[in-house]
């Protein structure tokens, strides 16, 4: 399909077809025309091309380059997404494969060649949306229409446009059936009947690629009377599993939903409000910023499912939940991987507009703070967001968050409160090496500003120090400690930190030498006193107790050196005044042979050190300028967030993703607790029990979600349609949501009881 030799010769040619092919962000530039077709190729081939005509993101300051960058991609090669003459199945669209015009498509294969089988070629047919829009169907349904009676076999390929009106028409003509007749139409794979709306698309009922569809014809005796019975299928059910342990079905990539939905499912005040169907008298079918009431009902048909006699172990099928969302939001409506904190932020939101008991939003004034107190402030800010939102989901989810920005310049204070429904917290990105006395080390995870008491909150956590006893953060200079207080604003975070578990009594700082070359790095020795003053024995002794803490012998060695009077010190005297400042340099006759090197065990981190993280003040990055008011200029303002008010359910989000010139997945394993996990806000401090876990595995715009969630006393696993009893951890590297419930309601009798 052509030659390489001219692809070393015309980047510029390539560059300007990059740029006539594309909008920003690799969009391809399609028309619905007669007979318009894309491409899908390997987005590892696409990145290669990018980056060696300059027009990676990377290189933005070079896009009038006209040179190569590094070697050409080489030919086109479609063998790692296709096989057996067909595109691979459950690839993502801009993680696995790319879309370009065809037209490009041919430019390539003239400039690079083509390796692979031409005649699996995975074009792809341009339609017009309902919408008016260019798009594609990366899987193209291909629908096996199967009789469950007499009828014919039939097989149809459309677009994801289409609508279930357009199936039961098809099967209609060409079964000479008339136009009156109903058609019922089910999942062969799961036996779910799928929607009655003849509008649904068969994009927003999950019916992309290859599907085994089984219709049933009914005539109107039928359909009036109980001819209907058999039609349906049901699940076995499995009664050792308790009520609400049921899976979901993947309808197409859909793990992100279900694993949002088991969670959301997990708070048992909202599933039992929905199956009691006390939130019929609560429906606000008049709100714009809701679905009438439609996400709410199917909310609430699912949760009933789920929580059926008939469904214990079982399977129910979310697709009506799933079609109500997608014509909300179109990006839930395709097969492409989603996020999961992204749906579960979606369905929060849209249940609370649908049972919001306020109908008429009043318009509320905004009014600025004139220095009023932070209360005030704080009840107005609540009662005005009361005013407008009035449900469920805000009683059981909303909190409230204290914003304070700091002008860099003039010092001006702004300070907002706003409700929140989850904490996105940041995972900690500085990690700091501290030595803890004698010997070992470890990679420390603490929060921008470093300071002591940072530190030693943080290493804390960790190593809870004994009773009457007190950890010191000193930073090393040459042969001399300094003791860093805990009041200190110091950042330590380039610093050579060590922290000593001291008794709650005096201390003296010791420089071991040999002829002046450090045999330790200097330390701090308890003394058992209790004035001001101590003697040489008071002081060999105490260095005697921390060398035996390394070893037993080097602690032997200096008592034998003392007795043979080979020691010396500086200053030398019989009694010392004790000097916080003051060092002891004592020198040995000969090396101990203390080795104290080694590499940082690198600890944990904990979610604690996420909420402290959240809670830290940050710069504003220069893309993010605030207004400063009395400067009358933008400014890179610092901002800090407090927590003023806890929900009863707090969700955390985990944030894993960032974009650094791509998205990239932060894997760090951070350690929650199950039970007792103290949160302090300005009202004081509350206690949570973890209720459910979403769970994302591999990588980015990709992978698998699962869900770990509580039913009574015991923890259950939900692989999509697959349960089972949680035979290890809750806490794992792969946890992305956390839901955790107030210990009060998480230990009544109704949660307990799965109600």
């Amino acid at each position: 399909m052509g030659k390489m030799d001219d692809c070393f010769h015309n980047i510029g040619e390539q560059q300007r077809k990059y740029d006539e092919y594309f909008y920003d962000g690799d969009i391809p530039k399609l028309e619905a025309v007669d007979d318009e077709r894309c491409v899908i190729i390997s987005k590892d081939w696409f990145d290669k091309w990018k980056t060696y005509i300059r027009r990676s993101r990377t290189e933005s300051d070079n896009k009038a380059d006209i040179t190569g960058k590094g070697d050409p991609p080489g030919p086109l090669d479609i063998s790692s997404i296709t096989s057996d003459g067909k595109l691979k199945i459950n690839l993502a669209l801009r993680v696995d494969v790319m879309c370009i015009p065809e037209a490009l498509f041919e430019k390539l294969t003239n400039w690079y060649g083509f390796e692979g089988d031409e005649r699996a070629i995975p074009y792809r047919k341009v339609y017009v949306t309902n919408d008016k829009e260019p798009s594609f169907d990366l899987y193209p349904p291909f629908l096996h229409l199967r009789p469950r009676r007499e009828h014919k076999e039939l097989d149809l390929e459309c677009d994801s446009k289409e609508t279930i009106g357009y199936v039961k028409n098809y099967i209609r003509n060409k079964n000479g059936l008339k136009s009156d007749v109903d058609i019922h139409l089910f999942d062969a794979k799961n036996g779910d009947k799928l929607p009655d709306d003849e509008k649904a698309t068969l994009k927003e009922c999950s019916l992309d690629g290859e599907k085994d569809i089984e219709y049933a014809v009914v005539s109107k005796s039928m359909a009036n009377g109980n001819g209907l019975h058999g039609l349906y299928s049901y699940k076995n059910f499995d009664s050792s599993y308790p009520l609400g342990v049921c899976g979901l079905s993947n309808l197409g990539n859909t793990c992100f939903m279900n694993s949002a939905i088991q969670c959301i499912a997990s708070v048992a005040p909202l599933r039992s409000y929905v199956i009691a169907n006390h939130f019929e008298d609560h429906i606000n079918s008049e709100n714009k910023l809701g679905s009438g009431g439609n996400i709410a009902r199917a909310f609430a048909c699912l949760m009933r499912q789920m929580w059926s006699e008939c469904n214990r172990g079982g399977t129910c099928v979310p697709r009506e939940l799933k079609i109500q969302i997608a014509k909300i939001a179109p990006q839930f409506a395709g097969y492409q991987q989603q996020d999961a904190q992204e749906l579960m932020n979606f369905l929060l939101d849209f249940l609370h507009e649908d049972l919001n008991k306020v109908k008429q939003k009043p318009p509320i004034e905004a009014k600025d703070a004139d220095r009023r107190p932070d209360k005030v402030l704080a009840e107005e800010a609540w009662s005005n967001f009361k005013k407008r939102n009035d449900s469920i989901i805000v009683d059981l989810f909303y909190g409230l968050l204290k914003s304070t920005v700091t002008c860099p310049e003039c010092k001006l204070v702004s300070i907002t409160f706003d409700p929140f429904n989850s904490l996105s917290l940041p995972l900690t990105n500085v990690d700091v090496v501290v030595r803890f006395w004698p010997s070992k080390k470890y990679l420390l995870p603490v929060v921008p500003s470093c300071r002591a008491k940072d530190i030693l909150t943080s290493f804390e956590r960790h190593l809870p120090h004994q009773d009457r006893c007190e950890y010191v953060v000193t930073t090393v200079y040459g042969n001399h400690l300094k003791v860093i207080p805990l009041t200190s604003e110091e950042s330590l975070r380039f610093e050579e930190v060590c922290i000593f578990n001291l008794t709650k009594s005096s201390y003296v700082q010791i420089f071991l030498h040999v002829d002046g070359e450090a045999e330790l790095p200097p330390f701090l020795a308890n003394l058992r006193i209790s004035q001001r003053r101590f003697t040489k024995k008071d002081l060999i002794l105490a260095v005697k107790v921390e060398l035996s803490s390394i070893s037993a012998k080097y602690g032997e060695m200096f008592e034998r050196f003392a007795n043979l009077e080979k020691l010396k010190f500086s200053p030398d005297s019989e009694v010392f005044d004790l000097n916080d400042e003051s060092c002891i340099l004592i020198g040995l006759p000969e090396s101990l042979g203390i080795e104290l090197n080694g590499s940082p065990a690198r600890l944990d981190i904990k979610l604690d050190d996420c909420i402290d993280l959240f809670l830290a003040s940050e710069q504003l990055g220069d893309q993010d300028l605030w207004y400063c008011k009395k400067c009358q200029q933008h400014r890179q303002a610092f901002k800090k967030f407090d927590i003023w008010s806890l929900p009863q359910v707090l969700v955390i989000h985990l944030k894993r993703y960032r974009s650094v010139y791509r998205m990239v997945k932060n894997k760090a394993f951070v350690d929650y607790p199950e039970t007792n996990l103290k949160v302090t806000c300005v009202e004081g401090t509350k206690v949570y029990d973890l209720v459910a876990v979403s769970n994302h595995m591999g990588f980015v715009g990709g992978g698998h979600y699962t869900a770990y969630a509580k039913n009574g006393k015991t923890w259950y696993s939900f692989n999509d349609s697959f349960v089972d009893v949680l035979r290890s951890s809750v806490v794992t590297g792969d946890a992305y949501i956390l839901v955790y419930m107030l210990s009060s309601i998480s230990t009544s009798p109704e949660t307990i009881n799965g109600y």
